[in-house]
């Protein structure tokens, strides 16, 4: 009878040995999907959200250079105070961006201001002051457009950033439109 029993308490340890293997390696699988989970929300960006980003990353690096380029050449005080909050709003708004970008896993245009530059260099300063008006409210109007867009996101934190400062860039716009008709 001894023989007998040996073989199937053999069988009793190889079968337990596989079932704890078992165990171990579903554990093992259930883990991975949850760090992939982590990866493929990275990349589930929906194609709205980004161009939203893209967009707006464009946008702000534009004011900021464009009213970089000119702060000096403006002449009255309303213009350059205008172009000075241009560049401390826009620059805060493309800090905040590129943050929520980065956690978001999307990469950001970089500034390219050799067109704004040139846009500045080519105006003339008699008209500078109402050149650079007309060009901010037309810049702010499509940026009121872009973040009403993105603040109707369904990714929350894009919607609350879009949410965020579109008060700001509607302030802008009409404050850029007040400017404007005080030079006429």
């Amino acid at each position: 009878m001894k023989m007998k029993t040996r073989p199937i308490f053999g069988s009793l340890v190889i079968a337990s040995s596989a079932l704890f293997a078992g165990i171990l390696s579903a554990q093992v699988s259930t883990e991975r999907p949850s760090s992939a989970r982590s990866e493929t929300m990275i990349k589930e960006v929906s194609r709205r959200d980004r161009n939203f980003l893209e967009k707006a990353a464009h946008s702000g690096h534009k004011e900021v250079a464009v009213s970089q380029a000119v702060a000096s050449r403006l002449v009255t005080p309303g213009a350059k105070d205008f172009a000075q909050t241009m560049i401390s709003d826009h620059t805060a708004a493309n800090t905040e961006l590129q943050a929520l970008a980065t956690k978001r896993g999307v990469t950001l245009p970089m500034p390219d201001n050799k067109a704004q530059n040139a846009w500045a260099k080519n105006k003339a300063d008699d008209d500078l002051d109402e050149d650079y008006l007309e060009e901010m409210i037309d810049d702010h109007e499509d940026a009121v457009a872009l973040f009403k867009r993105g603040a109707k996101s369904k990714d929350p934190e894009i919607a609350a950033f879009a949410s965020k400062i579109l008060p700001k860039l509607e302030h802008h716009l009409q404050t850029a439109r007040t400017l404007e008709k005080a030079l006429d």
